[in-house]
C-alpha cells in the first residue's frame, strides 16, 4: 500500500485509444489504474525470473536441495523428540 511519504513521479505515456476508453469506463483515476497495471507487470517479471532460475537448476542442485531438506527435517524431528523426553 502506498504511504504519504512515498514520492510519485509524473510520466507521459502513449496508450492505445481503445484501451484508454475501456480504462475510463472502469475508473475516474487513470493514474491509479496504470500504477496498478505496472505493479502487476512488475510482479509478473519477477515470477518469470524465478521460474527461469528454477528451470535452469542442474540435477546436482536439485539433489543437494533434497538432501539438505531431508537432513533438516530429521534434525527437527530429533530435536522435538528430545524436548518431549
Amino acid at each position: 500500500m502506498m504511504t504519504q511519504s512515498q514520492q510519485k513521479q509524473r510520466v507521459s505515456i502513449t496508450v492505445d485509444s481503445h484501451l484508454l476508453e475501456e480504462v475510463d469506463k472502469l475508473t475516474n483515476n487513470r493514474s491509479a489504474a496504470f500504477e496498478e497495471g505496472i505493479r502487476l507487470w512488475y510482479a509478473k517479471q519477477i515470477e518469470e525470473q524465478l521460474r527461469k532460475f528454477y528451470e535452469s537448476r542442474t540435477q546436482a542442485d536439485v539433489d543437494f536441495e533434497e538432501e539438505w531438506a531431508t537432513f533438516a527435517q530429521e534434525q527437527m524431528e530429533d530435536s522435538l523428540r528430545a524436548e518431549n523426553l
